[in-house]
């Protein structure tokens, strides 16, 4: 395994650990405002201390807190959809490649129509409509995973359907079919092991991808809603000048993250490739 790899993989698991289990040892949570001792002035924009070790921001609230739920968010939001675009990709693609005919083209021109659309752009006007319709909370947060799975299943589709189309007149499906197993079971049992090492490959991309297109919808205003912590809405902070000028300890950290985490993720997925290949 190339260093670089390896380098990615324990920045991800120490991230994992500190974004799903360090909150249970703080006594505060992401929403909490603080205010001074005589609890008459809220603690907005104050600079890194040992009881803020970033700061807190306009709001008062702790950054280094909205960090690590906003990692737990994006996280959560990106595993879940990478899943359901998984399932749905390995379901398209296996019965494309396995049928052929009609079904392959039918399914395939279904696929080229989804990947042809700008999924940002409609994402963009989907998001702004649940704001319009004043959908916020765990509905929106529910309605950008869908989103998202909807318009990234289709090269999962792609990678299984080529796979498909060369397993499937490998000697042990033709012994498989022979012996009178029947299609489920050949698809679920014979064919899919062997297509997961590829799906497996490309996870790590999705991932990131996720999370960079939650990001960037949340720093728009349209992505994951205030006060829900995530990498993105914080950066909005960044579109107020003073803040942008003067106070880098709140919108320096969530880019940090987003780039050092999106970047693990596709050196993770390349050399997941790489293995695959043998190279």
């Amino acid at each position: 395994m190339d260093k670089e790899v390896k380098i990615s993989f324990i920045f991800l698991l120490i991230l994992l650990i500190a974004c799903f289990l360090l909150p249970s040892f703080i006594d505060y949570g992401e929403y909490e405002i603080f205010y001074d001792e005589s609890g008459t002035r809220v603690l907005s924009m104050e600079n890194r201390s040992l009881a803020h070790l970033l700061g807190t921001d306009k709001k008062g609230q702790d950054v280094f807190i909205r960090l690590l739920y906003g990692g737990r968010l994006s996280l959560l939001l990106a595993f879940a959809a990478v899943i359901l675009q998984s399932v749905i990709g390995i379901g398209v693609g296996l019965l494309a490649g396995y049928k052929g005919k009609r079904t392959d083209m039918i399914l395939m021109r279904i696929t080229d129509v989804f990947n042809a659309l700008p999924d940002l752009v409609i994402i963009l006007i989907l998001s702004s409509v649940m704001v319009a319709y004043g959908i916020g909370g765990k509905d929106r947060i529910l309605m950008l995973m869908l989103f998202l799975a909807g318009f990234g299943w289709t090269f999962v589709a792609k990678i299984v359907r080529s796979q498909t189309l060369y397993i499937r007149e490998s000697a042990f499906m033709m012994a498989a079919e022979l012996c009178g197993i029947s299609t489920l079971r050949r698809l679920t049992l014979h064919l899919l092991p062997n297509v997961m090492g590829q799906v497996l490959a490309v996870i790590p991309v999705s991932i990131g991808n996720i999370i960079l297109t939650e990001a960037t919808l949340s720093f728009l205003g349209f992505g994951l809603p205030y006060p829900y912590a995530s990498w993105g809405n914080m950066l909005t902070a960044a579109m107020d000048t003073n803040i942008l000028a003067n106070h880098p300890h709140i919108w320096v950290p969530p880019g940090l993250l987003i780039f050092s985490t999106v970047a693990a993720f596709h050196i993770l997925g390349k050399g997941l490739k790489n293995r695959r290949w043998g190279e």
